[in-house]
């Protein structure tokens, strides 16, 4: 208040003008496979398909069936008998979801989640993976379409989906069959894996081996799918000739009417 006084009293215009120093602009606050998964996300949900969010760890006999338990990844301190290995997938935990949908009532259902998964070599394997999961009919009874029962091929449309929403053109996936690749908790007629070219896997679909929906007790059909993120080449962005003419600032403007 001292100051202000001085200065009013002296003039403002006493004031020397000078130039504020340039900040650097704040660099954004998620990374390119944050972004990732919040794309994946929003295509998912936007194709009907509602996020579960379940624990990271399942039943090691669950685990089994699905390419995991290992002793490695078997918890010295379970918070639960049945929860007491570190999950090879996300698919052991949302086929374990529809089972209990299916127990209270709620028949068809569409489930996706975007997690972590975890190999034998500790945090070194682990691993990104948007798993995807639905049960019954395609959709509810409609006057002007039939509903039908779902597919492999429902499942290749949200793996496609879900690439696509990472910024990989879908028309240049390449699909093969299930016998090319595929793990063998899907059916080995009824699946397929999606890739670029000779690169890895990128994604694999198909319906739910009936061994492990024995072991579930539960009725097909059960198709899911399988994109690791991780996996995924970075998206190529055209070269932009445009040069910004002035550096943003961190100041905000200060405006008066």
């Amino acid at each position: 208040d001292l100051v202000e006084e001085v200065l009013r009293l002296k003039g403002y215009d006493a004031i020397p003008p000078a130039v504020l120093p340039a900040s650097p602009v704040a660099k954004p606050a998620i990374d390119p496979g944050q972004r990732r998964v919040v794309a994946v996300r929003r295509a998912s949900a936007a194709r009907g398909l509602v996020e579960a969010v379940t624990y990271s760890f399942v039943s090691r006999r669950h685990a089994a069936l699905f390419g995991g338990g290992a002793d490695a990844l078997v918890l010295a301190n379970p918070i639960s008998a049945d929860l007491d290995t570190m999950r090879p997938t996300p698919l052991p935990a949302l086929v374990a979801a529809m089972k209990r949908n299916r127990d209270r009532g709620q028949v068809e259902g569409a489930l996706f989640e975007v997690g972590p998964a975890y190999g034998e070599n500790g945090a070194e394997a682990q691993t990104v993976i948007a798993a995807a999961l639905r049960a019954g009919m395609s959709g509810p009874r409609h006057w002007n379409e039939k509903p039908r029962p779902v597919d492999a091929f429902d499942a290749k449309a949200d793996a496609i989906a879900a690439i696509a929403a990472c910024g990989i053109p879908a028309d240049q996936l390449q699909a093969a069959a299930g016998n090319a690749g595929a793990a063998n908790w899907y059916h080995p007629g009824r699946s397929g894996t999606l890739s670029l070219g000779m690169k890895p896997v990128l994604a694999q679909f198909g319906e739910v081996h009936p061994a492990v929906l024995a072991a579930f007790d539960l009725k097909g059909p059960l198709v899911a799918c399988e994109v690791f993120l991780d996996r995924l080449p970075p998206a190529k962005t055209k070269a932009s000739k445009a040069r910004p003419q002035f550096a943003a600032s961190d100041l905000p403007a200060v405006e008066r009417d």
